[in-house]
């Protein structure tokens, strides 16, 4: 390596050699780029111009440079040194692929998946010439929304003589379309381009004609996020575009699309693609690609990306990368964090053997392990699904995507557990999701929906469990010679307490023991009013244990008729029954004295004596706790009391009440 210096002048003195030339194995290097060699050592020539009048004897000289790397590490003036020269490194180059999604796109209308009837009928279009001036693709992601679109477009425009080829992806309008250089196919992403401004641009742009293509095509991805002032804009646009300009809508939200921009279109609904579809397509692309796969492994994929063979196709190209040689089962549960079956069994056994502890312990494993909770809930209401399935109909496995192993453990289990109880567990896990989501307990969620599947429901719950685990009243001997029920009149409309007159205070009985309930009593003297039911057979005695047995079920029933009842009737229970006689308990004045009210009390001995199978007449406590008293409720109606000061006033104003 040769190198030349020069001396340069400034205030007054010669400053030291500067490079000039470089070369190499006597050819210039003149580029200023990495020399792309190893660690070379070479000898480097210094020509240094003769020593003047002005130049500083023993002056050192700077390092010697090459591309702004030194080239000795100490400054010496010689004509001769030995350097090592360190190239700078080359960049590397980085290899990009192509996702998979874009590089197997379907480029005829017989390689679109699953969307049979609308590749029919763009086919016919095209073939018999009645093309549609406006187009509007709704459904879920990855679906062929977009890509259905670019075959139209490459369709409409294909040169290909027999129309039933078309598109021929051999014509140069095919190929432009198909590489993306068509300028002739605007595609517009309306979330970013959603206001008022662009859709004047775009109308102001559409009566140009095409450059190359037949057809000038606009594909507006996502139109449902448009403003309401630019679908406006682009009404009349729509319905009447000029001869050479075509319109496909794509969303996957219809329902936010005004019904005057849909009334316009031609409406095409893209259905999620099925399992065996998905499956088949997925085989293809790695069998073009030379990737070994199970079958197993290609159908957790396929179930994973629920319908959208984008999801799919990315979530191939992902494992690609990841795996070593062969994309199995192990490696797909590994990569998307999938629980593997045993653990949602093993949950699914503890709900069915109602083992809380093992419930628990299940939940622990998976928090310890850094599973995903909420993959791991999907996948149980999926197990659940599946279970009811199975339960309903044993030949609906058929539709099950699943292995042997797995129907054998949903039909053992189907054995084990009876169909409200599936239909129960199914609403209680599903609406863990979002909770599980917004959470700030990474568990908690999940453990409280085991709770509440598991835990008998509480006394202030009515309903909660009463469908789950209905409990059976004790049997009672058969009636002799019941009397036919007679039809119950519906029960009056209940009047705002404010609208009602006060009443007298309930005559109450002496202080009993509430151990002595269940002795039979002297009841109360009855006031000499006319009574507001008739004289009831008692029939067959009831037992406490009956009555409690179907009290959850009779509140259910009225939860659903009257919540005001309902909410009274909560805070009260059974405590004794004498005869046909029930006795209800109240700890709140305010329901006990609701409750007293006669078409209430009605109301409820007839859901007594629905549920029961005999007439049941109610008598109702309140238990002062104050005084630790209990007061009992007359079952007759009570004479109205005396507003205070009518008389006077109607004196003084010379007024009389009205009918």
């Amino acid at each position: 390596m040769t190198t030349e210096s020069k001396r340069s002048k400034t205030s007054g003195k010669t400053n030291a050699p500067l490079i000039t030339s470089l070369s190499l194995f006597d050819e210039p290097l003149i580029e200023p780029e990495p020399l792309l060699l190893t660690k070379v050592h070479a000898q480097v020539e210094l020509t240094v111009s003769a020593p003047t009048e002005n130049t500083v004897q023993n002056e050192p000289a700077p390092l010697v440079d090459l591309f702004g790397e030194p080239l000795v590490s100490q400054a010496v003036e010689t004509s001769r040194l030995e350097v090592e020269i360190i190239p700078a490194k080359p960049p590397v180059e980085m290899a990009r692929s192509q996702s998979l999604y874009r590089k197997w796109r379907s480029q005829t209308f017989d390689e679109l998946v699953g969307q049979e009837a609308i590749t029919r009928t763009l086919q016919n279009a095209v073939s018999s010439g009645k093309i549609g001036h406006a187009y509007l693709f709704c459904g879920p992601r990855g679906t062929g929304k977009t890509s259905s679109a670019r075959l139209l477009a490459k369709a409409v425009n294909c040169l290909e003589p027999d129309v039933t080829k078309r598109p021929c992806n051999q014509c140069e309008p095919c190929r432009s379309i198909a590489e993306g250089r068509a300028m002739d196919l605007i595609e517009i992403d309306a979330a970013s381009n959603r206001g008022i401004d662009e859709i004047r641009d775009l109308r102001d742009r559409i009566n140009y004609q095409p450059n190359q293509l037949r057809y000038k095509l606009y594909i507006i991805d996502e139109v449902h996020m448009l403003t309401e002032p630019a679908f406006n804009a682009l009404l009349k646009t729509l319905e009447e575009p000029p001869p050479h300009a075509i319109f496909v809508l794509a969303t996957t939200d219809p329902q936010d699309i005004p019904a005057t921009v849909v009334s316009r279109c031609q409406r095409f609904d893209f259905q999620r693609i099925g399992m065996e579809a998905s499956v088949a397509r997925l085989a293809y692309i790695c069998d073009q690609e030379n990737i070994k796969y199970e079958l197993a492994a290609l159908k957790l994929v396929a179930r994973q990306s629920t319908g959208s063979l984008r999801d799919a196709e990315s979530l191939l190209d992902q494992l690609i990368v990841y795996s070593d040689d062969i994309i199995d089962l192990k490696t797909v549960q590994t990569l998307l964090g999938v629980m593997n079956g045993e653990a949602v069994a093993e949950f699914a056994n503890a709900l069915i053997t109602n083992d809380m502890a093992a419930g628990l312990e299940g939940i622990n494993k998976l928090v310890q392990s850094g599973a995903d909770l909420k993959r791991f809930n999907r996948e149980l209401v999926e197990h659940l699904r599946s279970l009811m399935l199975v339960k309903v109909s044993p030949g609906a496995v058929r539709n099950l995507e699943l292995s042997q192993e797995t129907l054998e453990a949903l039909h053992s289990q189907s054995q084990q557990i009876e169909l409200p109880y599936i239909v129960n567990l199914l609403k209680i896990f599903s609406a863990v999701d979002y909770n599980l989501k917004v959470s700030p307990y990474v568990q908690l969620p999940l453990e409280i929906a085991l709770m509440e599947a598991l835990l008998p429901p509480a006394a202030d719950a009515p309903g909660v469990g009463a469908k789950l685990h209905p409990p059976t009243p004790a049997p009672r001997p058969a009636p002799v010679q019941q009397a036919a029920p007679r039809p119950v009149a519906p029960p009056p409309m209940s009047v705002p307490a404010q609208y009602h007159s006060a009443s007298s205070p309930a005559p109450r009985l002496e202080p009993q023991v509430a151990a002595r309930l269940d002795e039979p009593q002297v009841p109360p003297p009855e006031p000499k009013a006319e009574p507001a039911v008739d004289e009831v057979d008692e029939g067959v005695a009831l037992q406490l244990d009956a009555v409690l047995a179907v009290w959850l079920q009779i509140l259910d029933q009225i939860h659903v008729d009257n919540k005001i009842i309902h909410a009274f009737l909560k805070e009260a229970r059974p405590i004794a029954v004498n005869g046909n006689r029930v006795r209800l308990n109240f700890n709140y004045d305010f329901h006990y004295r609701k409750m007293n009210a006669n078409e209430n009390r009605l109301y409820v001995e007839k859901h007594f004596g629905q549920v029961l199978g005999q007439k049941v007449v109610l008598e109702c406590y309140f238990e002062d706790t104050s005084k630790g008293v209990a007061s009992p409720v007359a079952t007759e109606p009570e004479p109205p009391r005396k507003k205070k000061g009518y008389g006077n006033l109607a004196q003084t104003f010379n007024a009389r009440p009205l009918d």
